[in-house]
């Protein structure tokens, strides 16, 4: 079967919201992999920014011009349940409480991606990267769930490995919706 073919205008609309998702679960990921002897501060509100940035680019990400409006509400929740999330961790920097919260936070935009991709993927052509996003966030959420008991660091790691799977499949997405966009278009990172 052939690939479908993204138009090059939905390719630009989508590719810098994806590259920044990417680019935030990369720095995320390197951060979890890289400090040395992670306190719950720093899991906290290193997981915490990483859960408000990535659900500003998944809300610029349904805000495209071209995608359906009709999925705005699924994406505003997963977005807003990242926020909570993240505020959640803020305030309550307990390895239990911000395990919960993130594994929340991510089960929940798991499913919802998972629901975009069902639903619409026939009718914008982009959502087909949400069914591996989906499954991501989702087992990264059942990995915090089941490591509630770890300390900070071990937590760290949790997500990180989530991240680091995240940011692979999205920075494909990314580098192949700018491919896509560039057919027609210049200057879309260049």
């Amino acid at each position: 079967m052939p690939a479908v073919k993204i138009p090059a205008t939905i390719a630009a609309e989508v590719a810098t919201p994806v590259m920044g998702r990417a680019a935030t679960a990369a720095g995320f990921a390197l951060l979890s992999i890289f400090w040395p002897g992670a306190t719950n501060q720093v899991l906290a509100y290193s997981l915490a920014a990483f859960m408000v940035i990535s659900a500003k680019f998944l809300w610029d990400y349904a805000s495209a011009p071209s995608a359906p409006k009709r999925v705005r509400g699924l994406y505003a929740v997963a977005a807003v349940g990242m926020i909570l999330a993240g505020l959640v961790m803020a305030f309550r920097p307990e390895t239990v409480v911000i395990g919960i919260a993130a594994a929340a936070a991510w089960i929940i935009a798991g499913v919802l991606e998972i629901v975009v991709y069902i639903r619409h993927r026939a009718g914008f052509v982009p959502f087909k990267d949400q069914l591996v996003t989906g499954f991501v966030s989702l087992g990264a959420g059942a990995a915090l769930l089941l490591g509630l008991d770890m300390d900070a660091h071990a937590l760290l790691g949790l997500a990180g490995g989530g991240a680091i799977l995240l940011a692979v499949f999205e920075l494909i997405s990314a580098f192949g919706l700018r491919h896509a966009a560039k057919e027609t278009e210049t200057g879309l990172w260049s």
